[in-house]
């Protein structure tokens, strides 16, 4: 009988629904807005309200007397027709307890380039423009997936792992044009739009945790994988952040949160070499990473810090009730 890797938690897609159903259009606002009230009471005596106020800061660092964009909507505006369905119903979650006459800019997908007005993202690019990107934790069903790892970090391969799609992606196939093959790495493309050199058939979040290193490489904005690696008892493998999102990349550090190797990828065999001949500092990153991830795993202070976030971008737009 094959040995259990580990579980993945993700959550019901239909639960997701229906309770985003509840919560962004069935109850009342004034409801929603008791129930925001009575999340935020008394936060300030919070034992951690210090980190609220960090991550609050951290995600929304709008200026105050900041406008509403030329783009802005009045949130009543903003519905499903027009909205990224997740997108619409994370970001309702919390915002559907203000005024609907209250207005908003949202970038609605993935983000390119950062914006020059006041806007609400799920990512931003880490280009020291990021004032105006006030981030909120949309599309979380995708980006946050919980994970249990049984198998410890001492017993899994010193290899370098990665199953997913490359086409389309220059960055990824430059990767596997480089490394595909090596002793020191397992790269399969799951891709079946087009005759890859390295196919490979998907392999389940579980079966990533034989491995102790896992590629995380950029996609269109953030590495999705990101969340769940650090989750694992495995170690994240990648370039410095260029894009960031609630889980705040940019604030994670080199040789402590991940493994990073060069943009263009020279170093990846030296890398994974040094961390496999130092089997303790490559432990302790593993630890530090899964550390890292439970700060977002107390749901009433994601809540606490989501209305906070919300409540200071209308603040500062000069939106007060």
């Amino acid at each position: 009988m094959r040995k259990k890797v580990g579980t993945t938690e993700r959550k019901s897609v239909f639960l997701y629904y229906v309770r985003s159903v509840w919560r962004s259009i069935i109850l009342p606002r004034v409801i929603r807005r008791w129930k925001m009230q009575l999340c935020l009471h008394g936060w300030e005596k919070r034992a951690d309200a210090e980190i609220i106020r960090r991550r609050v800061a951290y995600y929304n660092r709008l200026p105050a007397g900041s406008v509403p964009g030329s783009d802005a909507r009045c949130l009543r505006k903003i519905t499903l027709k027009n909205t990224h369905s997740r997108y619409w119903f994370d970001l309702m979650r919390y915002l559907r307890a203000f005024s609907p006459d209250k207005k908003i800019s949202l970038i609605n997908g993935d983000t390119w380039e950062n914006p020059t007005e006041p806007t609400i993202c799920k990512a931003r690019r880490l280009d020291k423009k990021t004032d105006n990107c006030v981030l909120m934790n949309l599309d979380s069903l995708r980006h946050f997936t919980r994970v249990t790892d049984f198998i410890p970090f001492e017993e899994k391969a010193d290899i370098l792992f990665f199953r997913g799609e490359i086409h389309g992606k220059p960055h990824r196939i430059r990767f596997f044009e480089m490394w595909a093959g090596h002793p020191l790495t397992d790269l399969g493309d799951t891709a079946k739009n087009w005759e890859s050199p390295w196919p490979a058939t998907r392999v389940s979040i579980p079966d990533h945790f034989r491995y102790k290193y896992i590629l995380a490489l950029e996609g269109n904005d953030v590495a999705t994988a990101l969340q769940w690696i650090c989750d694992s008892n495995c170690i994240p493998v990648m370039t410095r952040p260029t894009v960031e999102s609630w889980l705040m990349h940019g604030a994670m550090q080199p040789g402590v949160h991940y493994i990073e190797i060069k943009s263009d990828f020279s170093d990846v065999a030296e890398k994974i070499a040094w961390y496999n001949s130092h089997p303790n500092e490559a432990k302790a990153i593993s630890e530090a990473s899964k550390e890292w991830m439970r700060q977002f795993q107390n749901s009433r202070r994601e809540n606490i810090i989501a209305y906070l976030v919300a409540q200071r971008y209308f603040e500062n737009t000069r939106q007060t009730e």
